[in-house]
């Protein structure tokens, strides 16, 4: 195999790869990104996988002298894409060794075989869903933040995909908050429907390779694996399994007070009020008035903090705390110039909605 290639579109495909290489496992090939090169159309494509997640990405500006594959590992060549100043550079393989070649660098990489390379086999159905970039990669922004990390009850690791006819829903908890969005298919086959728990840390990489807004992005759902493929790339995963919570039943009804807040203010004043938390005192008090919110924090080391911000509320006063940093990572997704929270009483989950298509549950805490 040997190339000439723009260095630093092939920096973002080994950025991808390793952003989907394990960073610790007793199969070191894992750790590595399969370069494949075709004379015929000039393809070169970038695979990863760790086994559940896999990536087939496609690097444009390239000039394929001889074809051929080559295993590397996706840490080194990374660093090495990253430190390197030039333009363009030509990788070489010369047996197992890869060469890559800059103006005034030399470097030699060891490989592997490519054929102990585990298989790449990411299948598209025939009609498969379609949905448009932009769509999408809003939709994954507003939901896999809200997904747990490393929870022992297994499912709510992923992110629930609900389709029916052209709507799609998904749904993310932690157990402490849940977001929920609702987003338009371009294409569906029929009246079809389909439900899947999948993989946060597989939507945050394909969430990358959604560079071209009004591009198609095609979904195929099988019983145990989802393909999310574009023109430039496919990422294929196995879906999470297990019993995903029954979401609507934490979704507050009747509230009788609601807020409409400026979201950049109210996102200041959360801010602000948070600078005078710490672990142990992590809440911070909202109470509501006619007009006004009013944001406190307290805690016996360091001080206390208020922060009083404009609001158009209806209702009883009510006082009620939450945990900050939950707020606040909402807050930092949504594009509205105004949100809306609605409440019941202090003991009760409290409700914001931003739009027509998102709605986020937020358990209270002590303050």
């Amino acid at each position: 195999m040997k190339i000439q290639c723009n260095r630093a579109a092939l920096h973002e495909a080994i950025q991808l790869a390793s952003s989907i290489v394990p960073a610790r496992t007793p199969k070191q090939i894992l750790q590595c990104a399969c370069l494949r090169a075709e004379e015929e159309g000039q393809v070169f494509e970038v695979l990863a996988t760790d086994g559940d997640i896999t990536l087939n990405y496609r690097v444009s500006q390239v000039q394929i002298e001889a074809q051929g594959s080559v295993v590397l590992p996706a840490d080194r060549l990374a660093a090495i894409l990253h430190e390197s100043l030039d333009e363009t550079l030509t990788l070489e393989l010369k047996d197992s060794t890869c060469e890559v070649l800059g103006k005034g660098s030399r470097f030699h990489i060891y490989g592997f075989p490519p054929e102990d390379f585990p298989v790449v086999d990411i299948v598209e159905q025939d009609s498969p869903l379609l949905i448009q970039a932009a769509v999408l990669r809003r939709m994954i922004r507003m939901s896999t933040f809200a997904a747990a990390k490393e929870h022992s009850r297994y499912a709510i690791n992923g992110v629930l995909w609900e389709q029916r006819g052209k709507k799609l829903r998904m749904v993310a908890t932690d157990g402490r908050r849940m977001a929920q969005i609702d987003g338009n298919l371009a294409g569906s086959p029929g009246e079809q429907s389909c439900t899947a728990i999948v993989p946060a840390k597989a939507m945050l990489i394909a969430e990358r390779i959604l560079t071209d807004a009004d591009e198609k992005v095609r979904i195929s759902i099988s019983e145990n694996q989802i393909v999310l493929a574009t023109a430039r790339g496919r990422i294929s995963a196995n879906l999470v399994q297990g019993r995903f919570p029954k979401y609507s039943d934490v979704i507050p009804s009747g509230c009788d007070k609601m807020a409409q807040l400026d979201t950049e203010m109210v996102r200041s004043g959360v801010r602000r009020a948070a600078l005078l938390t710490n672990e142990h005192s992590k809440g911070v008090l909202l109470a509501f008035s006619p007009g006004e919110l009013c944001l406190t924090s307290s805690t016996p080391e360091t001080g206390d903090a208020e922060v009083k911000i404009e609001a158009r509320y209806e209702g009883a006063e009510l006082k009620i705390g939450f945990n900050p940093q939950y707020i606040l990572e909402a807050l930092r997704v949504i594009e509205e110039p105004e949100v809306v929270l609605e409440f019941i009483d202090e003991a009760k989950p409290g409700l914001l909605r931003a739009g027509k298509d998102f709605l986020y549950v937020l358990m209270p805490v002590t303050v």
